[in-house]
């Protein structure tokens, strides 16, 4: 018996389950997917939903996995190498952020610890909705700083403020931006005045959009490492589907080199519900031939091996990605001592600047009008 419900709403409900979109912004965009595309990829979309795809966990596909430019129609990943490094840069940073939202007092782990609220994959740009609270650590973990041993964060990184959001954006990469939407000029400095309470940011404090160049200390690092760690390409594809993992306590992703990305996260969803996800032929993970390994009772690893080599390191092995969720913690937090609420400060300043009233957003530079020769 023929599914009842349109192609257009099956295929929303789907994607809502990785971005977190609202029918505003979800349906205009599957709408215009799907009618890209020619009557037979819409009739192997039907037979793949229509289908639970549990055998590709397993490494056995029952249907033909759709063609490629299907899934960028459905959910794009990012198209140049630029941006894949900025979105893989801003997940780890996220999965550090973390660690400051469980101080944000009262402090509790019980309390959920969420960067992202919402996603929007676009061929041409990724936007970002951040949850209350979150821009600060994530500015913390994201600008480009120098310490006495390297440099942090994530080099080149610049950020161009606009009315109500905020472009982070790679000064010596023109193909790389990220939106940060529905930030308001007092959430962007209090922000501020969160990293600036934890860091000294230098030169680079962004607080106007002048774009200042790469420094000897960015050049330098861009020359002997990746811009952030872990394999780029997959991490941007994690990125763009973070909303996976919406319903959890907190989510940590991490990587080491090139090769491997972990994943943890606490409470709620499954594992099992993850790795469908991740796998699905349509919206999951970009690639065939994705190899499941359950290598304990807590997690699983995903291998493609047909994923190309880090350029960097011809000798590295096909991207890891290491799944692993953590127990609810039995209680909340206790802060017992210095140290403890020293680490939690921040959040007076973050607070303090949002309480001040009527903050103005700063005017632009202009150039001089030339006079008008009569």
């Amino acid at each position: 018996m023929p599914h009842r419900m349109s192609l257009v709403r099956r295929l929303a409900l789907l994607r809502r389950m990785y971005t977190g979109e609202t029918d505003s912004s979800l349906l205009p965009t599957v709408t215009s997917g799907v009618q890209q595309l020619a009557p037979d990829d819409r009739a192997q979309l039907h037979a793949i939903l229509d289908n639970d795809n549990v055998g590709r966990l397993f490494g056995d596909d029952e249907l033909t996995p759709p063609p490629t430019h299907v899934r960028r129609t459905m959910l794009a990943d990012a198209p140049t190498e630029g941006q894949r490094e900025l979105e893989s840069g801003i997940l780890t940073a996220a999965g550090r952020a973390v660690n400051y939202l469980h101080l944000r007092m009262p402090a509790d782990l019980l309390r959920p610890a969420r960067v992202f609220r919402m996603v929007r994959p676009h061929a041409h740009e990724l936007v970002l909705h951040l949850e209350g609270g979150a821009l600060g650590p994530l500015l913390v973990e994201l600008m480009p700083r120098i310490t006495p041993d390297e440099l942090l964060g994530v080099p080149g990184l610049r950020a161009r403020l606009h009315r109500r959001h905020v472009e982070l954006y790679l000064v010596d990469d023109v193909s790389a931006a990220v939106h940060l939407s529905n930030v308001s000029y007092r959430q962007w400095t209090a922000a501020l005045a969160f990293a600036e309470s934890l860091v000294d940011m230098g030169e680079l404090r962004w607080l106007g959009n002048d774009p200042t160049p790469l420094t000897d200390a960015e050049r330098s690092a861009l020359d002997t490492r990746h811009r952030s760690p872990g394999p780029a390409a997959l991490n941007s594809a994690l990125l763009r589907r973070a909303c996976i993992f919406g319903d959890a306590l907190w989510l940590v992703p991490w990587s080491r080199g090139c090769e491997t990305t972990h994943v943890e996260w606490a409470g709620q969803p499954s594992l099992g519900r993850v790795a469908r996800l991740l796998l699905h032929p349509l919206f999951g993970l970009p690639g065939d031939g994705h190899h499941v390994r359950y290598f304990d009772a807590a997690g699983l690893t995903v291998t493609d091996p047909h994923a190309p080599r880090c350029l960097m390191h011809p000798t590295s092995t096909s991207p890891v990605l290491a799944l692993r969720p953590e127990p609810v913690p039995d209680g909340p937090l206790e802060l017992s001592s210095p140290g403890w609420r020293a680490a939690a400060s921040p959040w007076a300043a973050w607070q303090r600047v949002l309480a001040r009233s009527n903050p103005t957003f700063p005017k632009q530079a202009t150039a001089p009008t030339p006079p008008i020769n009569k």
